[in-house]
């Protein structure tokens, strides 16, 4: 072997070791930042959805005192899902859609009270809706749009389009849809709310 090929082999070793080191780096590198974004990204959803929760649980108060207010009118309400229950069931098949612009001016055309701007800005930030319990008893069939024992469901959606994460591959707001809700009960003299909150989310109709 001549000297000069002798030479050139400890260099070419040399050039394809760093080839790889240089690789390694800049995968090491890309991983990192990749780590970095998706840590943001989680963190700054984590954050949003907090709000969106605090949106639901306010609208959840708003919804205690005006269908407390206006107990009066609960069969009135109930008989009447289209607008005051988003809640889609069997006996409830055209839902109220607070969440579409034509779905909104539909609800508003009825009572714009079930809708409520919490942060000032001017935009519908809650749907505000009641439901019946199932209090029939025993062989009765549920009968969900009339009271019988002074008490109903009532809650609230997060529609806001401030308070509510989105999506990061897209940046469109995150269309799950977020409820917070509790037992009323109209105790004769006043109304009372009783402490039972659920909250759920779903990516299209809340179902019952």
């Amino acid at each position: 072997m001549s000297p000069r090929a002798s030479s050139r082999s400890p260099r070419g070793a040399t050039l394809l070791l760093v080839v790889l080191l240089v690789t390694v780096l800049l995968g090491l590198v890309a991983g990192v930042m990749a780590y970095a974004s998706s840590e943001r990204t989680r963190a700054v959803t984590s954050s949003r959805t907090g709000q969106r929760q605090g949106c639901a649980e306010s609208g959840l108060q708003l919804a205690r005192g005006y269908f407390g207010r206006n107990y009066a009118q609960w069969n009135t309400f109930l008989s009447t899902p289209g607008t005051y229950d988003p809640i889609a069931s069997p006996t409830n098949p055209a839902p109220a859609n607070p969440r579409t612009a034509a779905g909104r001016e539909a609800i508003k055309t009825v009572n714009p009270a079930l809708f409520a701007d919490l942060d000032g800005d001017g935009k519908d930030d809650v749907y505000l809706y009641v439901r019946d319990n199932e209090d029939e008893f025993k062989p009765l069939a549920p009968e969900w749009n009339r009271d019988n024992d002074q008490q109903v469901v009532v809650g609230a959606i997060c529609i806001s389009e401030t308070m509510i994460p989105r999506l990061g591959s897209s940046n469109q707001l995150d269309p799950s849809a977020l409820a917070v809700e509790g037992i009323l009960q109209y105790n004769g003299g006043g109304h009372a709310y009783t402490a039972q909150t659920a909250g759920g989310t779903g990516s299209g109709n809340l179902n019952r």
